[in-house]
């Protein structure tokens, strides 16, 4: 029987190619993830307080924070004690140079809502 290494001229990687390669994937993956975390957003949008009104109606008042004057569209949505959702409106918010700025949107519900909820802030398309 014969060594099949012998027979065959097989290359052998040396010893530090693997964890080198590993470190260097690290590296980039690491760098990625700072990138994305340092990513300035450019709209905020934060749920300031929610009243409900009557069984037909929730009142939700939104901060807005936009570094540049952009259009926004918002989504809110009232919940029932069921969570379900019973409830649900997009506003749009013109550009303004105010960067921080306070709305309230009136929510129509088909039954009595226990909160209203803040789903997302964007810049319109």
């Amino acid at each position: 029987m014969t060594d099949l290494s012998s027979r065959y001229a097989t290359r052998g990687r040396p010893r530090w190619f693997w964890p080198t390669i590993a470190a260097i994937g690290i590296a980039l993956g690491v760098a990625f993830a700072a990138w994305v975390g340092f990513q300035k957003d450019p709209v905020t949008g934060r749920l300031w307080g929610y009243d409900v009104v009557d069984a037909n109606q929730v009142t939700v008042t939104l901060d807005i924070v936009r570094p540049d004057p952009l259009d926004v569209q918002c989504t809110v949505y009232a919940q029932a004690a069921d969570h379900s959702i019973v409830g649900e409106k997009t506003v749009d918010v013109p550009a303004s140079r105010r960067e921080k700025i306070r709305i309230t949107v009136d929510i129509e519900t088909q039954r009595k809502a226990v909160t209203g909820v803040l789903r997302t802030c964007a810049p319109k398309d």
